[in-house]
């Protein structure tokens, strides 16, 4: 009987060995893929033989922040699910794609709203983590975004973790107090403060990613757009 009972176990930890090792290898296969992906995009953007938006009609920018790999380009669907798991090809990809919510006027909204995964290869908007860094915060990194030859830079002024509860993802605002009042919001949350001024004339930009803190957390990062 306990011969039996052995052999029944050995199958199960075989079996469950198969599975992780299954999960792993699609794992890998997806980040290579990624990697592929988008490293051929990023040399269509650096030789600039072929217009990104011709290629997909979703595509609104390319987004950089300084000191971390985060350089991607931006693309914007009709609702906030259908690049979380394609490349911007619209091919399934887990990795996805960085996104610009699809509620966004990205020309004249007040916050714009960007997403990515944070990918346990440190790809994608993984290196968001990095804002979390007082060392890192106190460098100034900014975070740049170029539209048709034309870049916007963003200073961060606010970095934290939060629960999806808070209501951080807003674009749209009643009044200038309505603003004001979300500015303090998402200002006060901030792990590490600044004195970069912000007011209800500013326009701003908000990163989220995935974060691991507790269950469903996010990191947010906020920037104020100080040149174009």
């Amino acid at each position: 009987m306990k011969s039996v009972i052995r052999w029944i176990v050995n199958i199960v930890l075989i079996a469950i060995i198969i599975y992780c090792g299954y999960n792993i290898y699609l794992k890998l296969t997806d980040y290579k893929e990624a990697d592929k992906t988008y490293t051929k995009i990023q040399e269509i953007k650096n030789t600039g033989k072929e217009d990104l938006s011709t290629l997909n009609p979703d595509f609104r920018a390319w987004i950089k922040v300084d000191n971390t790999n985060i350089d991607y380009p931006v693309v914007q669907g009709k609702d906030n699910n259908y690049y979380l798991n394609k490349d911007f090809y619209s091919n399934k990809l887990g990795s996805g794609s960085i996104f610009m919510d699809y509620r966004n006027d990205y020309k004249n909204d007040r916050n714009l709203i960007i997403y990515g995964h944070n990918m346990k290869n440190k790809t994608m908007f993984a290196q968001l983590e990095k804002f979390k860094d007082e060392n890192f915060w106190k460098e100034n990194n900014k975070i740049r975004l170029v539209e048709n030859d034309k870049e916007y830079i963003y200073e961060v002024f606010s970095a934290y973790f939060v629960n999806p509860d808070f209501d951080y993802l807003r674009n749209e605002f009643n009044s200038d107090e309505e603003y004001k009042n979300y500015l303090q919001a998402i200002k006060s949350k901030s792990l590490f403060s600044s004195d970069l001024p912000v007011s209800t004339d500013d326009k701003i930009i908000t990163l989220s990613t995935c974060s691991y803190e507790f269950n469903d957390a996010r990191t947010v990062i906020h920037g104020k757009l100080i040149s174009e």
